[in-house]
């Protein structure tokens, strides 16, 4: 990754000749001086476009983690908290089912 964008400068330096005279876009403007630099900036573009979308990839990496938990042990346990809830509601029933029976309410009197 630290030597991608340096690929095409040592081509440029390897190439310079054939660069400078046959892929140089200004090749019809020898005032300008480019001899070929301008192939080197469209190809040092092309190489950050390159880095760019391949740095998009790899930021959006997921990681999924499934965990399963078993109890076998559960269906008993569920059983006699059933029966004890029975138990308990119709007790609590009976009690406010008398109460209002034999007693009426009657608000505060304010004085």
């Amino acid at each position: 990754m630290l030597f991608k964008p340096g690929f095409p400068i040592l081509d440029y330096i390897i190439n310079y000749d054939f660069i400078a005279t046959e892929l140089c876009e200004n090749t019809s403007r020898p005032e300008l001086g480019c001899n070929g630099k301008c192939h080197l900036k469209s190809e040092l573009a092309n190489e950050a476009k390159k880095d760019t979308t391949d740095s998009n990839k790899k930021k959006y990496t997921t990681l999924s983690l499934e965990i399963l938990f078993f109890q076998n042990s559960i269906q008993n346990g569920l059983r006699t908290i059933k029966q004890l809830n029975k138990k308990v509601l119709n007790q609590y029933n009976c009690i406010y089912f008398r109460i209002n029976i034999t007693s009426i309410f009657h608000p505060p009197i304010l004085v």
